[in-house]
């Protein structure tokens, strides 16, 4: 099954983007990760992450994103295709 999780996410300054997308991107089934600064104050960003694969879980993502020091705020958007 097809999947894309559209997601709310606070995070410290470092790690920096480029390394969640990375470790967002080793989940067995990922395919694409798109991170997208929202907000920067003086501790944290605000980020809008969508991550595409076959078969995810919100599970192992969240469990990514707590690795990495983020926060999970809201699941925005969940998109599930069936594949024939």
């Amino acid at each position: 099954m097809k999947v894309r999780y559209y997601l709310d996410v606070l995070k410290a300054h470092q790690p920096g983007v480029d390394l969640v997308a990375r470790n967002l991107l080793k989940i067995n089934g990922a395919t694409k990760v798109c991170i997208k600064v929202d907000e920067l104050d003086q501790e944290t960003a605000s980020l809008y992450i969508n991550v595409e694969g076959t078969n995810l879980t919100l599970n192992e993502i969240i469990g990514i994103l707590d690795s990495m020091n983020c926060e999970l705020h809201s699941v925005d958007q969940v998109d599930m295709e069936k594949e024939d």
